[in-house]
């Protein structure tokens, strides 16, 4: 890999999307993003255009990541070459974490999955969706140990997944699929990077695991049997890249990010034309995964495209806050809404048009 863009590491994950969850900062997080949270509508004020605002030197895009995602399809594809801010990537373990960040005031923009952005809006953080991320191909999986082939037959059983996090909104989902819930099951509550090894071991009959994960049980586990992926479970899910409201209302920061997507979007389009050089660069170099199991994951695509925001995902994420609040893993629901500006959806909408994506 090249030498990657300034950066400051706080936690380094094991994989692409599945992250370290670090239990310590949880008890931080149940405080300030579990409670409180409004029923605001979203805001439709207009954003100028940055088309002609110059950015001045020595300007800097704070973002936080996660196992080094956005970092290294940034650095590997060589999209950030001749950008006109500095890019400096703050390195978290999971999507909640990043909400801590910007809590911290740390960032500029921050990556998460779907449950940590709606617990933004819970908490109150002065944030909006300025991005919104599909999966092309699986990324998660409810994946169970030989013998179990039904939902169904989950219940009364072990389940492991990381409370607060995506992948928690994404069992739910899957449970919910059969007629279960989460008092129908015995959670497994463990940091992300232990998902697949709670299944090796036994402590848990089925979990919510990566493709690297996955990947690797079933190597030694061959009669395994994924009961649900997220192509299989309604409504879709999406990732976010989420901004700061007072970045969206300066006129030099709101360019610096408009430019950034575009960058990212190009960063994806290398991805996948160079599935097998990201590959080797990103599983076999940096996460250390074994050339059998990087096979594995290129075969099940790993990408993600670029999808408009355009109200279905503000469907998809109310259905998140209900099915956590009807679980009794929220003490209530409430609106995400605030999370969405029409302003900022459509600006990103009209950069969607602008910036063709492969495949």
């Amino acid at each position: 890999m090249k030498t990657p863009p300034t950066s400051m590491t706080l936690v380094v994950p094991k994989n692409r999307r599945s992250l370290l969850f670090a239990l310590s900062a949880i008890v931080l997080l149940t405080s300030c993003l579990w409670l409180g949270g409004s029923r605001a509508s979203a805001t439709s004020k207009k954003r100028s255009t940055p088309a002609t605002v110059t950015i001045p030197a020595g300007t800097v895009l704070n973002v936080g990541d996660q196992q080094q995602f956005l970092e290294s399809t940034l650095d590997d594809s060589g999209a950030l070459n001749g950008a006109p801010y500095k890019v400096n990537f703050v390195e978290f373990g999971s999507g909640p974490l990043v909400d801590a960040g910007f809590a911290a005031h740390q960032l500029d923009v921050g990556f998460m999955g779907d449950l940590p952005a709606s617990l933004a809006v819970q908490s109150g953080l002065p944030v909006k969706a300025v991005i919104a991320m599909s999966p092309v191909g699986a990324s998660e999986f409810l994946l169970a140990k030989p013998g179990i082939t039904s939902i169904a037959q989950l219940k009364g059983q072990t389940v492991a997944y990381t409370t607060g996090t995506a992948e928690q909104a994404f069992a739910l989902r899957a449970l919910a699929s059969a007629g279960l819930n989460q008092k129908d099951i015995t959670q497994v509550n463990v940091a992300l990077n232990q998902l697949g090894t709670v299944l090796q071991s036994g402590a848990a009959v089925a979990s919510v695991v990566s493709i690297e994960q996955k990947a690797e049980y079933e190597q030694s586990n061959p009669g395994a049997v994924v009961l649900a992926t997220q192509d299989t479970v309604k409504p879709a899910s999406y990732d976010y890249m989420l901004a700061t409201t007072s970045d969206l209302k300066s006129k030099v920061m709101s360019a610096v990010i408009d430019d950034f997507t575009k960058r990212l979007i190009k960063a994806e389009n290398w991805v996948k034309q160079n599935q097998n050089a990201y590959v080797d660069q990103y599983y076999i170099n940096l996460l250390q995964v074994t050339p059998a199991v990087a096979k594995l994951i290129l075969q099940a695509g790993g990408t993600f495209k670029f999808v408009p925001l355009n109200g279905l995902e503000i469907n998809s994420l109310q259905n998140v806050v209900d099915l956590l609040a009807s679980n009794g893993a929220l003490t209530s629901g409430y609106n995400v809404a605030p999370l969405f500006s029409k302003s900022v959806s459509a600006n990103y909408n009209a950069i969607l048009k602008v910036v063709p994506q492969v495949g």
